[in-house]
């Protein structure tokens, strides 16, 4: 989400706080005043992030069109909020869905098995080549949306 400009939060909540301040004038001291204010009418920590995440996408564009010297809301007021832990799934629960997925939707079985058993992310799977699958070695060539290369061996 961060860098949408059509974010709902951008017409509620950036413009009406800092939309009279002009961009040329904005400081780290505007950006640390709104997110005081923020936390104290309650918003969450992860919801003011990704606001501040926003604004930081839009600044750091003007900064790259040199519109702008520099991006103020870096550093950020308030650090990344922790990911969730993830839970994996066991064996059992893999099986599971894999066989509702069958019964539901095989094309969409045959994917999911896919990036369970290697353990590849969606986009990564969705962007292979044929030239990056070995299928007598089982192995492949992984060019993803996260733009690392890496090998990987099916089981």
């Amino acid at each position: 989400m961060p860098g949408r400009l059509d974010a709902p939060f951008v017409h509620h909540d950036l413009i009406p706080a800092l939309g009279p301040i002009r961009l040329d004038e904005l400081a780290y001291e505007h950006t640390h005043h709104f997110v005081q204010a923020q936390l104290t009418a309650g918003r969450g920590r992860p919801t003011i992030w990704h606001i501040l995440a926003t604004l930081s996408s839009a600044i750091g564009d003007a900064v790259r069109q040199h519109r702008l010297p520099v991006n103020v809301v870096r550093p950020t007021v308030l650090p990344r909020p922790a990911s969730a832990e993830r839970t994996i799934w066991t064996p059992t629960q893999a099986i599971r869905f894999l066989r509702h997925c069958h019964t539901a939707d095989p094309d969409f079985a045959d994917l999911t098995e896919f990036l369970i058993g290697t353990g590849l992310r969606k986009g990564e799977a969705l962007g292979l080549h044929w030239d990056d699958v070995h299928l007598g070695s089982r192995t492949g060539y992984i060019r993803g949306p996260s733009r690392r290369s890496t090998t990987t061996s099916s089981p």
